[in-house]
Formats: C-alpha cells, sequence, structure tokens
C-alpha cells in the first residue's frame, strides 16, 4: 500500500454524507484525524501518505494501494458487494468527530502487517 485515505464527508455523487453537515468544521475534524495518523504512521516507521478523499467514489477496479478508512456509518449505508473491490476499514463516527484515530491503530497496523505479508508470497 502506498496511501491511506480518509473518508468521513463526500462532497460529489448521489450520496453525500457529512460528519456535522458544515464542511468547514469535517474538514478541520478530518484533517486533525489525518495528522494524528500520520505523526503515529512516522512514530512507527511507515511511510505512508495520508489524505482526506472528499470526492471518494468507488474505483472500477480493484484498488490494491490504497487503504480507506471508511467512516463506519458510511460503510453501513453501502451494500456489502460495493465495498468488495477496495481496501477499507470502518472506523467510528464519533473517532472521526473527535479527529482521534487512536483506536484504530492496532487494525490499522494488523491491515497494513497483512498486505506487507501477502506482497512477500
Amino acid at each position: 500500500m502506498t496511501q491511506i485515505k480518509i473518508v468521513g464527508d463526500i462532497w460529489t455523487g448521489k450520496y453525500q454524507p457529512a460528519l456535522t453537515g458544515n464542511r468547514i468544521v469535517d474538514t478541520a475534524l478530518l484533517t486533525q484525524f489525518c495528522v494524528r495518523l500520520a505523526t503515529w504512521l512516522t512514530a512507527q516507521n511507515i511511510n505512508l501518505s495520508v489524505k482526506i478523499d472528499h470526492e471518494f467514489g468507488l474505483p472500477k477496479s480493484a484498488d490494491s494501494q490504497t487503504l480507506y478508512l471508511i467512516d463506519a456509518n458510511i460503510v453501513d449505508a453501502l451494500a456489502d458487494n460495493v465495498l468488495n473491490k477496495i481496501n477499507y476499514l470502518p472506523i467510528k463516527h464519533q473517532n472521526l468527530l473527535h479527529g482521534d484515530p487512536s483506536s484504530s491503530y492496532q487494525l490499522i497496523l494488523d491491515r497494513l502487517r497483512l498486505d506487507f505479508s501477502l506482497q512477500q508470497t
């Protein structure tokens, strides 16, 4: 994997969920989440790009280079078969509202390790 994208609010398309309903506040919260996650990844010697994806749309083909961290409320609203082409982890809505990725660190690390081990085989 080369990057992590955070999906907490979507600005385009038919489905446009938001964290708080205020784009400025939502962007600030997601930015805080990204900064904290990037800082933690750096401390783990993991060099990945971390950014917000406001334009989230499911790729037409499998994307193994990106790990999507998606608001669990958004995951719940999508059909199971819709997400099967991407690497993703659901993130608690409350964690995004607080800009705090810490409760997801172990899940993220486990997913990155799994991806790394699959690349080695």
